[in-house]
């Protein structure tokens, strides 16, 4: 069986010990799987062992399974793996070969999903080198098909799969995957904003959401016509700009909202790099100064992103790929709006790096973009709180999110 792939992944190789943010530090649990579990267990190696005794535990989380997070790898008080050499290579790969890694620690940065009977994998950019391969590229992600990769695709592993328990109906599931194609198209559609495209996929997905949670419904085809009338949409763009365009700012409510994201980091367990973007920007924001926030706007962060949006739109219909966005956590609204206050901080966030270094460069937006995936995607509980924050504000919908898409 071919998987499907962005054409980015097959050109992702590990930059191992000249990693600038080792995947193996960050103060994070690694969630060790039933067999590697069992190896690390009866391991007799007179090194390891005693690391093992400290370091790997049965999981008691309630969403412990008995395959893929049967046990748990704690770091160290400073956020190092256990496993972790001097010379930033892994001790358990150098004296029990590739084989002996955990499902967690072979496979990272990427995700093996499943769609229906469909393989898919792609990468994910909390490591800086697939998130160099992934935002860098001006051209629209496109995709292509490969041959399984025994070391990889081998075992019976998934990220995330849709549907959960079963391969779904093939009508119906193409179906779904035209709305996912739609989705693609809208946010690579390059004659409007990257704004305006999500304000599109916002209400794309709430005309959806409407249709699938009737009583009413029962097959995915009632989901053709709207799905081209979007379409037949992306041939007017001057209307959607100008539609855009009539959505009402509010940036002191972003400015709070990102301020409020970096205190709960600062104080927290961000990494040092990450912690080196928020003290930037921090600075450069100079509190909840509007006026200024525009003008540096205007002066730091426009001049960069003003021909390379193609790296806001690679960011987000990565988000797509790797989560099978819309389908598997959550309501619709849920993950539109963390989709949407996920863009708002990292814009905000440029804006003070931006200013703070009287510019921008690819060394820069690169370590905001990936040091903050790091942190939201993988310590999800900064995120999580923020987005909470906005239901008790926000009226329940999809519009009531989109004055976060204003930039300025």
């Amino acid at each position: 069986m071919q998987i499907t792939v962005p054409s980015y992944y097959p050109k992702f190789n590990c930059s191992g010990a000249q990693c600038e943010d080792t995947c193996c530090s960050g103060w994070w649990n690694v969630s060790i799987d039933r067999q590697t579990y069992d190896k690390y267990q009866q391991s007799k190696d007179a090194e390891l062992a005693p690391l093992f005794a400290i370091s790997v535990s049965k999981n008691t989380l309630p969403s412990a399974d008995d395959k893929s997070n049967y046990g748990l790898m704690k770091m160290k008080a400073d956020g190092e793996c256990h496993f972790l050499q001097a010379d930033k290579l892994c001790a358990i790969h150098k004296h029990m070969g590739a084989q002996a890694l955990s499902d967690t620690c072979r496979l990272y940065p990427r995700y093996l999903n499943r769609f229906g009977t469909q393989r898919e994998n792609s990468l994910g950019i909390s490591c800086p080198e697939a998130a160099r391969l992934i935002l860098l590229d001006p051209q629209p992600m496109q995709f292509t098909s490969i041959s399984p990769d025994p070391s990889i695709d081998g075992k019976a592993f998934t990220s995330y799969q849709f549907p959960q328990q079963s391969e779904g109906d093939p009508q119906q599931i193409a179906i779904l995957n035209d709305f996912r194609t739609v989705i693609f198209a809208i946010l690579q559609f390059r004659e409007i904003s990257v704004g305006a495209r999500v304000m599109m996929l916002g209400f794309l997905l709430e005309d959806v959401d409407k249709i699938v949670f009737s009583e009413k419904f029962t097959h995915a085809s009632e989901l053709l016509p709207t799905l081209q009338s979007y379409i037949d949409m992306l041939s007017h763009p001057l209307q959607l700009q100008a539609q855009f365009e009539q959505i009402d700012a509010d940036i002191p409510h972003k400015l709070k909202l990102t301020n409020d994201l970096i205190a709960q980091s600062l104080l927290g367990s961000a990494s040092p790099r990450f912690k080196t973007c928020l003290h930037a920007a921090t600075e450069g924001l100079s509190g909840n100064d509007v006026e200024q926030y525009l003008r540096n706007h205007t002066a730091f962060y426009r001049p960069y992103f003003a021909d390379r949006e193609y790296i806001l739109e690679n960011y987000l219909v990565n988000q797509i790929v790797t989560r099978l966005f819309p389908f598997t956590r959550g309501s619709y609204l849920d993950l539109y709006r963390e989709l949407v206050c996920n863009l708002s901080v990292i814009q905000v966030l440029l804006v003070g790096i931006a200013t703070k270094h009287q510019g921008l460069n690819e060394e820069l937006v690169i370590q905001l973009f990936q040091t903050f995936a790091r942190n939201s995607n993988h310590n999800r509980s900064h995120m999580d709180n923020l987005v909470a924050s906005l239901h008790a504000h926000e009226q329940d919908s999809f519009v009531h999110v989109m004055w976060m898409l204003k930039d300025a």
